[in-house]
């Protein structure tokens, strides 16, 4: 069987972009363990970020807050309104420093983006490389931000469980 030029090239091209992403995934991996200790800052902080956002957004639900006298109520709802502020400011400087983060990394590593352009990659592949590392902080960032959350919520219900029912008698 004959093959065109053109088909030839079209199959090399399909296996060059194939090739491409792979690598791509792969240098953003690499990257990340590669600058582990960089990547270490901007991980605790989404981390602790994730636990302290979502530990705010969920005191609401605890079941000791929802079993008390209706003049306690009225400041548990207070308190769940004001802590919703909260976390909308928390979320803002959170973001902030997320942002900051990210380009405080990127900038200390402009020589290997320079050195990855020289290589031949685009713009386009080097953001993708960042875009991927960015994810894959962020999804683990998540997962780790929870455990600690649950782990520290449980400590906050049954200590505030405790204070309530002394103070106000078995719930």
């Amino acid at each position: 069987m004959m093959y065109s030029n053109n088909q030839i090239m079209d199959v090399d091209e399909e296996e060059n972009k194939s090739f491409g992403k792979s690598l791509i995934f792969v240098l953003s991996l690499e990257n990340i363990k590669k600058s582990f200790k960089d990547y270490a800052i901007y991980f605790l902080t989404i981390v602790l970020g994730v636990a302290i956002f979502y530990m705010f957004n969920s005191l609401d639900t605890q079941e000791a807050m929802l079993k008390v006298s209706e003049s306690t109520r009225q400041i548990v709802k207070l308190m769940v309104e004001m802590l919703g502020y909260i976390s909308v400011f928390v979320s803002i400087i959170l973001g902030l420093l997320i942002v900051y983060a990210n380009s405080f990394l990127i900038n200390r590593r402009k020589k290997e983006f320079g050195i990855y352009m020289l290589l031949g990659m685009g713009k386009g592949q080097i953001s993708k490389i960042i875009i991927l590392e960015t994810i894959f902080i962020g999804i683990i960032s998540l997962f780790v931000g929870l455990l600690i959350r649950s782990i520290c919520f449980t400590v906050y219900v049954y200590i505030s469980f405790k204070i309530i029912s002394s103070k106000y008698g078995k719930l």
